[in-house]
């Protein structure tokens, strides 16, 4: 591979970004031809410098000059390469400070583990995150006694192989039946929002906020067709970022608040379809519930914030 330092022309981020480092991959593998351009990062401690890149939920740090990263930023990003391919996504530990990436090939993703450990393999996402989370409980990695820590899953931007993170998640909690969930993801020239679900990446355009309820839709009628969902509200859009909650709002008509466990919550609707808003403040981010009416999102919105503990207020 072949890195090339330049120059930050851009008035408005040079300040936070002064340099990119422009990765060439050189070398025979399915990445060959790709230009990536990653971001440098400066701080000041003092009136010393420090530069650092962030690439694929890892953090290089050089202090000085920026050409001071060059030699971790091949060696991390060669360590990356798995199937001649850079990682589509990643696992992130946080407390564990462990970065698993995760690679596609065909409509499967995988993971590998360190030390010549298992490899997990499936179509969703969700699937291999959770074979991983139970390997990692079992060999003491995400904690000692229970499941005190969780996996993160990120998209890898396929620009500057930055991480982003998903823009929602579809939930299905019921009690009795398998829990399903599936992280949503821009695509990467951000035109669309995909899922891995039922076996096959879910895709809709995005399109002034009708796309939150068209990929619950698509990913809907995939689990009902592959026997993993008897009620279509049962799955619910969750921690929609905030951008995506305004577009899907000016497209709803507002019916007021619901009472749950004595706080309101506004209350929407569109056509035959009935939406409960919670926002999550401490994330930046909103939850929705959907019913065939007011009541049936306020029984939703009771079973679930009685599943996870809230009291009433």
């Amino acid at each position: 591979m072949k890195l090339t330092l330049e120059r930050n022309t851009d008035t408005e981020t040079r300040e936070k970004i002064p340099y990119y480092v422009f990765v060439e991959i050189v070398s025979a593998t399915a990445e060959w031809g790709r230009v990536y351009k990653v971001p440098i990062y400066i701080t000041y401690a003092g009136v010393n410098k420090h530069f650092h890149v962030d690439i694929c939920g890892v953090r290089l740090s050089a202090q000085g000059k920026p050409q001071e990263l060059f030699k971790d930023i091949e060696r991390l990003l060669r360590n990356l390469i798995n199937v001649s391919r850079f990682p589509s996504y990643v696992f992130i530990a946080r407390r564990a400070k462990h970065v698993y990436p995760v690679y596609t090939i065909g409509h499967e993703v995988f993971t590998t583990t360190t030390g010549g450990g298992p490899v997990f393999r499936h179509v969703e996402l969700a699937k291999v995150r959770e074979y991983l989370t139970d390997y990692l409980h079992l060999i003491k990695v995400l904690g000692k006694d229970g499941k005190s820590d969780k996996l993160h899953a990120r998209g890898v931007d396929p620009h500057t192989l930055g991480v982003r993170r998903p823009v929602l998640y579809l939930k299905k909690r019921v009690l009795g039946e398998n829990d399903f969930w599936a992280p949503v993801f821009e695509s990467g020239d951000r035109t669309k929002i995909y899922a891995l679900a039922a076996n096959e990446r879910r895709e809709t355009v995005i399109d002034d906020g009708c796309e939150i309820i068209k990929i619950w839709e698509i990913v809907g009628d995939a689990l009902n067709q592959d026997g993993r969902l008897n009620n279509h509200y049962d799955l619910r859009p969750d921690r929609l970022m905030p951008n995506y909650w305004e577009r899907l709002q000016m497209i709803l008509t507002a019916e007021g608040h619901v009472n749950v466990q004595g706080s309101d919550y506004p209350l929407y609707r569109k056509n035959k379809l009935w939406v409960g808003m919670e926002p999550r403040p401490d994330e930046q981010r909103y939850g929705l519930f959907l019913g065939n009416s007011a009541d049936d999102v306020y029984g939703r919105m009771t079973k679930d914030f009685i599943r996870r503990g809230i009291e009433p207020t």
